[in-house]
């Protein structure tokens, strides 16, 4: 039996003595837990951000002067890569806040406005006969009429703005998140302009600590993640901007008024993974066939042609194909992401799934050719063996024939 010494039995003690403290003031380590992710949040999203910025400052920086032997283009390029990224994300956002998000409120109204009147004209079809009655039901049931009741102006201006008194009440709050968000913006401006080779520092201090093997597994599973959620972003915000422009745009020489709101509507739900596109292509058609049943028609074909299009030519070239999750797996992943963590658990399920699946099959892969090595080193020494063995017994005929020889003179 292994006899401890007196330093394992020391830290030993120590330690239940620690477990034991924290269970009697359980309360106060929860509360220092808050307390820290608190502080850090803002290191989190500064992160967050950083990330996202870099996949279009990293794709501009690799096509700007990409031949060039110049030193000075050679030294603006990425400061010049990030400006024009802050430029796009600026625009875009202005553009968002001016025009997109106006035209959807606007359209979100006019289905409030008209689409119980277009629902009962569309039930009284012969065709509709079996559910009249059911969708009499909905359309008079609670969860319609709160929908058609909601108040978009005070749901803007609780997101976007309020009054003095909710202002007030909720200050600081709205500190929090501006310090929160400014400090986040602050850090991720200072990760993409980084010129002191931290990430190269913090590696040496993981590895001069935990030791090169395991900083290397460290390592490789962030490399996977890295390119499974490069992929899966760079993979949504393609189909999204594909499918909210075709949605707009077939629909703007039809007359339609709100063509632009649909649009908007159909690039934001194709964001979501899986549910996203079908949501957004059948109240996308809903919205268009209040005004025009054809336009509705036009709408749902011109989509679901560009987006078999583009999950056929277009996807498939874009990020690591490596990060590509089979259907089954795909459908298994967003349905345990949504249970656990509802709409996020939705949008971080595939990348997620996916660095999971390349891991699993590494692992195997690695298993695989550690056993085929094995069984070849076993093969060479069973040859070495019997070569040995048959080596040995030609010595031993040899020396028999020998001996016999010696007897016989």
């Amino acid at each position: 039996m292994r006899r401890f010494t007196l330093h394992e039995l020391l830290a030993f003690a120590c330690a239940v003595v620690i477990f034991i403290l924290l269970l009697q003031s359980w309360d106060a380590v929860i509360s220092f837990i808050g307390i820290v992710l608190t502080a850090i949040i803002p290191l989190v999203v500064g992160a967050a951000i950083a990330y996202v910025v870099s996949i279009p400052t990293k794709f501009l920086e690799r096509h700007l002067f990409p031949n060039t032997s110049a030193a000075f283009l050679k030294a603006i390029r990425r400061p010049l890569a990030l400006i024009v990224t802050i430029v796009i994300l600026v625009s875009v956002l202005a553009l968002t806040s001016s025009l997109l998000i106006p035209a959807l409120i606007d359209t979100v109204r006019m289905v409030q406005k008209n689409g119980q009147q277009f629902i009962e004209d569309m039930i009284q079809m012969p065709l509709l006969k079996p559910v009249r009655e059911s969708v009499h039901e909905f359309i008079n049931g609670e969860i319609f009429q709160s929908l058609k009741n909601l108040d978009i102006n005070g749901l803007v201006n609780s997101v976007f703005g309020g009054t003095f008194v909710a202002v007030t009440t909720h200050v600081f709050t709205v500190v929090s998140i501006v310090m929160t968000a400014f400090f986040g913006m602050l850090f991720s401006f200072i990760l993409l302009t980084d010129t002191t080779n931290a990430g190269h520092q913090i590696r040496e201090i993981v590895e001069a600590y935990i030791g090169r093997k395991r900083a290397s597994r460290i390592w490789r599973v962030l490399d996977v993640a890295n390119r499974s959620f490069h992929s899966f972003l760079v993979r949504q915000f393609v189909e999204a901007t594909i499918l909210g422009t075709v949605g707009a745009v077939v629909l703007l020489p039809t007359g339609f008024p709100y063509a632009i709101g649909v649009g908007v509507l159909m690039g934001l739900a194709a964001l979501v993974p899986i549910v996203g596109y079908p949501v957004g292509l059948v109240f996308g058609a809903f919205m268009t066939a209040i005004f025009n049943m054809w336009a509705a028609l036009l709408f749902v074909v011109c989509v679901a042609v560009a987006q078999v299009f583009e999950a056929t030519f277009i996807l498939p070239h874009v990020g690591d194909r490596r990060t590509v999750l089979p259907p089954i797996w795909v459908t298994v992943a967003v349905t345990i992401g949504g249970g656990v963590a509802g709409f996020v658990g939705m949008l971080v399920a595939i990348p997620v799934g996916s660095t999971i699946r390349q891991l699993v099959l590494m692992g195997a892969a690695s298993h695989r050719r550690r056993e085929l090595e094995k069984e070849a080193q076993s093969k060479q020494e069973a040859v070495a063996n019997s070569l040995e063995a048959e080596s040995g017994m030609a010595q031993g005929a040899s020396t028999t024939a020998e001996e016999t020889e010696v007897a016989d003179a």
